[in-house]
């Protein structure tokens, strides 16, 4: 009985690593600033996301949402989205519908083997996409390869591919709002994140413009406060 009750408390234990905060930040909880940089994390190590577009006025479902899983790419340094629009999509077509071509873009982390999928952090991305149509070969090219650096398999439908299955445009999503959720609330951020500020925080500046020059951090998922 006594070792039966001592491997159910070493499994909960070690459950719980996989959810709970280090111990140096169970005292605090995640910033503003933290949680910009968590998400920008987030956006390039999770290579997709769920696109929520709303059917037009003229179909049978006018104003109901439709979401549907989609690839993305971080190919700009500001954090808009690098995507691929094809016209036989669903998505697609209520997007080039919209006049103002509005999206909604989540991206969550991993949860696969998390004891509690709810502690780990999501984001949702909310702005418009420009259609990249009369960009330049060079711009294409560096499209392409920032792209299929992310999904090798997209090799086979990029834009101007002609044996491609079916018809691809590039697009860019610009972000104008965005909404954050670090995990539980009481001890990672919730709520809205400054889309300055997320533009802002990435490697590059995230020690000299949010955090004290003492704070160090990696660029990989692993360091992500949850």
């Amino acid at each position: 009985m006594f070792l039966r009750s001592l491997l159910a408390l070493l499994n909960f234990t070690t459950a719980l690593a996989l959810t709970v905060p280090p111990s140096d930040q169970l005292i605090r909880r995640e910033t503003l600033a933290e949680a910009a940089h968590n998400a920008r994390i987030i956006v390039k190590d999770v290579k997709t996301g769920t696109m929520a577009s709303v059917f037009p006025e003229e179909s049978d479902l006018a104003g109901r949402p439709f979401a549907m899983m989609e690839y993305h790419a971080p190919c700009y340094s500001n954090g808009s989205l690098t995507i691929i629009l094809m016209p036989i999509s669903r998505s697609t077509q209520n997007i080039f519908n919209d006049p103002g071509h509005h999206v909604a873009y989540t991206v969550s982390m991993p949860t696969e083997g998390i004891r509690s999928p709810m502690s780990r952090g999501r984001v949702a991305l909310m702005g418009n996409v420009t259609t990249l149509r009369d960009i330049s070969k060079d711009e294409s090219r560096e499209l392409s390869k920032c792209y299929t650096s992310y999904h090798p398999d997209s090799k086979y439908w990029l834009p101007g591919n002609e044996d491609s299955p079916h018809v691809s445009i590039w697009a860019r999503l610009d972000i104008d709002n965005i909404y954050y959720v670090g995990g539980f609330g009481d001890v990672h951020y919730i709520g809205p994140i400054p889309v300055d500020l997320y533009a802002k925080s990435d490697k590059s500046v995230i020690n000299d413009y949010y955090f004290d020059k003492q704070t160090a951090w990696e660029d990989d998922l692993s360091q992500v406060v949850f």
